[in-house]
C-alpha cells in the first residue's frame, strides 16, 4: 500500500532561520513521518551553502535558492515571482496529482503552494500564524502594492481550511466570510520532555529564574523584560533573567547593561541550538510580545514544566489560567512585569510546584506534538 504523502511549505528553513514557524514545520513533519505519512518539506533559501535537496528521516527538503525571501516582496519582487513560478514546475508531475499541500502562514510565500495545489488539483491547507495585532491577512492587505490583496483574495477562496492555532484567529477568519466548515481550531504542538528531565530540573530549580527565548527584535518587547528585571533587582528582589535569542535588541540592550552598576542580574545568551538545559535550570517563562499567534516558546517552556508569566497576546489564555499554570499580565509595561516577577518570586516552594505542575500537565493533554500530528493527518485524511 502506497504511503500517504503530503507537501509542506514554509517561509524559511533552517539553515537560514531559527523561528517558530521552522520549528513547527521540523516537529510536525518528523511526527507525521512517525505515523507513516511521506512529507516533502519546500522552502525558499537565501543561503548559499544550504542544499537544493535533502534526505530526511520523514521524506526530503526541498529548496529553492532566491536572493531574498518572497515575503518580502517590495523591491524583491523578482525573488517573489522566481519562487511564485519555480514551485508549481518543480511538482507539475503527474506522480503528484491530488496530494495535500500544507502551508506554514498566509502571507506572499503562499502564493507558490497556492498555484501548485490549483495545478495539481490539490487541496490546500494553510496555518494561520498570528491574530490581532499580527494578522496576515492584514499584513497582506498593507502591502504597498496590490498583489498582496490578491494572494489574500486567493487564498480565501481557493483553501480547503485553515488551521487556526487561537479562538482569536478562527474568529478573525469569521468576520472575513471564512465558513465553520474551513476552519480548524487548534494549537501548535510541541516535544515533551522526558519524565527523567522533569525530575531533574525540579531539583536544579531555586524559585529566582527567569528565561526569555526568540527573537530578539523590537516587536518582543524584550527591553520591557530587561528594565523589570532590572528594577526587581533595584528592589533587593533576587530576580536572575537569562535572555536567548540573537537580533538587534540584544546589542543594543547590551550596550546598555555595560553602564549598570548592578551585574549578573541578566544574561545574554544568544542564540542556542538546544534550550532545555537552559529550560531545566529556569523557574519562570516571561515575554511581553503583543504579536503572537500562539507563542512556541511558551509551549515549549511548559512542557519543561516552567511556568509561565507572560503578556495576554492572542491564544495566550487558551493556555495559561492566571494562578493555575502561569501568571497573565494585562500591561505590556516594565512597571506590570516587575510586579508580576515579584508576585512569582514570593510563591512557595509547594506553590511552584504545583503551578509548574499543572503546566506541564496542560502540556500533555493538550500540546503534545504527536497529538497534534494525528489531529493533522485526520483533518488532511478527511479533506482528501
Amino acid at each position: 500500500m502506497q504511503r500517504q504523502r503530503i507537501i509542506l511549505v514554509t517561509a524559511a528553513y533552517f539553515p537560514d532561520s531559527y523561528g517558530g514557524a521552522e520549528r513547527q514545520a521540523k516537529i510536525l513533519a518528523e511526527a507525521l513521518g512517525r505515523r507513516g505519512v511521506d512529507v516533502t518539506l519546500v522552502a525558499p533559501t537565501v543561503s548559499s551553502n544550504a542544499p537544493l535537496t535533502e534526505t530526511t528521516g520523514f521524506g526530503r527538503i526541498l529548496r529553492k535558492r532566491v536572493r531574498a525571501y518572497p515575503n518580502l516582496g517590495g523591491r524583491n519582487i523578482f525573488s517573489f515571482l522566481a519562487w511564485s513560478l519555480w514551485m508549481p514546475r518543480a511538482f507539475r508531475r503527474a506522480q503528484w496529482q491530488g496530494v495535500p499541500v500544507y502551508v506554514f502562514h498566509a502571507r506572499l510565500h503562499a502564493l507558490a503552494p497556492a498555484l501548485t495545489a490549483m495545478r495539481l488539483g490539490s487541496p490546500l491547507f494553510v496555518k494561520m500564524g498570528g491574530g490581532g495585532e499580527a494578522s496576515e491577512f492584514d499584513a497582506l492587505r498593507r502591502k504597498k502594492f496590490l498583489y498582496g490583496r490578491w494572494v489574500e483574495l486567493l487564498l480565501r477562496r481557493r483553501v480547503a481550511m485553515f488551521v487556526a492555532n487561537s479562538a482569536q484567529i478562527a474568529a478573525e477568519l469569521r468576520s472575513l466570510g471564512v465558513e465553520d466548515s474551513r476552519i480548524a481550531e487548534f494549537p501548535n504542538g510541541v516535544e515533551l520532555p522526558s519524565v527523567d528531565f522533569l525530575a531533574e530540573a525540579e531539583a536544579r530549580r531555586s524559585g529566582s529564574r527567569f528565561i526569555y527565548m526568540a527573537r530578539m527584535l523590537p516587536d518582543k518587547n524584550v527591553d520591557v523584560l530587561y528594565h523589570a528585571a532590572r528594577a526587581a533587582a533595584a528592589d533587593g528582589t533576587r530576580a536572575n533573567l537569562v535572555l536567548i535569542g540573537d537580533g538587534p535588541e540584544k546589542e543594543r540592550l547590551e550596550a546598555i547593561d555595560t553602564q549598570q552598576e548592578a551585574q549578573g542580574t541578566v544574561r545574554f545568551a544568544g542564540f542556542l541550538d538546544d534550550v532545555y538545559p537552559e529550560l531545566s535550570a529556569a523557574d519562570f517563562f516571561v515575554s511581553a510580545s503583543r504579536r503572537e499567534g500562539q507563542s512556541n516558546a511558551l509551549l515549549e517552556a511548559m512542557s519543561a514544566g516552567v511556568i509561565p508569566i507572560v503578556y495576554a497576546a492572542s491564544g495566550v489564555e487558551e493556555v495559561v489560567t492566571d494562578g493555575e499554570n502561569g501568571l497573565i499580565v494585562r500591561e505590556c509595561s516594565a512597571t506590570a512585569f516587575s510586579v508580576a516577577m515579584k508576585r512569582a518570586l514570593a510563591l512557595t516552594k509547594d506553590e511552584r510546584r504545583k503551578m509548574s505542575r499543572n503546566a506541564r500537565t496542560f502540556a500533555e493533554a493538550h500540546i503534545g506534538i504527536d497529538a497534534i500530528a494525528r489531529r493533522t493527518h485526520h483533518l488532511i485524511s478527511h479533506v482528501t
